[in-house]
């Protein structure tokens, strides 16, 4: 009787250490992979659709400067944390940046695509724009916010996830050309068609 208790009780332990390697690698790995780290294969995709992107993508009407170049504006330590030691599973490793510029009507669009870490999704995640001539000016409802310190300049900028990437467009153009917006919804629905037919 007594061995067969001894044995239930090994059982039990490798039954529980079994269970909760399992219950470990279901439930944190997850968790890891919200931290903002990329797993190899997803570092794999993420390269190879960029290279696509330098290939390419030739939006109608822009030439893109950088070519290969870096351009990365780093994160603050409280927000990144360990993360900045980690080149090519943190956010340096997921995120590439171009410069599209478009002489013929003057505008500059900062393109910024990211790979999504966990569980994909397809969602519209922000808009935001400043005109010059909208809240720079003496003569409507933001004239107390007037001052000629200010940039001429209008800014659009669209942000959105799909196909597992999050991409951030951000257009700069004169403050005297004041179709920025629809100007960088075609350039962004350039985007979607690229990343349809390429990822």
């Amino acid at each position: 009787m007594r061995k067969a208790k001894q044995m239930f009780l090994v059982v039990s332990y490798f039954v529980v250490f079994v269970l909760g390697g399992y219950a470990y690698h279901v439930i944190f790995q997850p968790e890891d992979k919200q931290s903002g780290y990329l797993s190899e294969s997803d570092r794999d995709k993420f390269v190879h659709v960029t290279k696509k992107i330098d290939e390419k993508f030739k939006p109608e009407g822009y030439e893109e400067l950088l070519q290969g170049d870096v351009n990365m504006l780093t994160t603050p330590d409280m927000i990144l944390g360990p993360q900045q030691q980690e080149l090519q599973t943190s956010i340096f490793g997921r995120q590439k940046n171009y410069i599209f510029k478009n002489q013929t009507n003057g505008t500059v669009i900062l393109m910024s695509i990211s790979k999504r870490v966990g569980a994909e999704q397809e969602q519209w995640q922000n808009s935001i724009y400043y005109s010059n001539a909208r809240y720079n000016s003496p003569d409507n409802d933001f004239k107390a916010y007037y001052a000629n310190v200010y940039p001429s300049i209008n800014a659009y900028q669209y942000s959105l996830e799909k196909y597992g990437y999050n991409v951030s467009c951000v257009l700069l153009s004169d403050s005297t050309y004041d179709k920025g917006a629809s100007d960088l919804a075609d350039f962004i629905t350039q985007v979607d068609e690229f990343l349809q037919e390429n990822v």
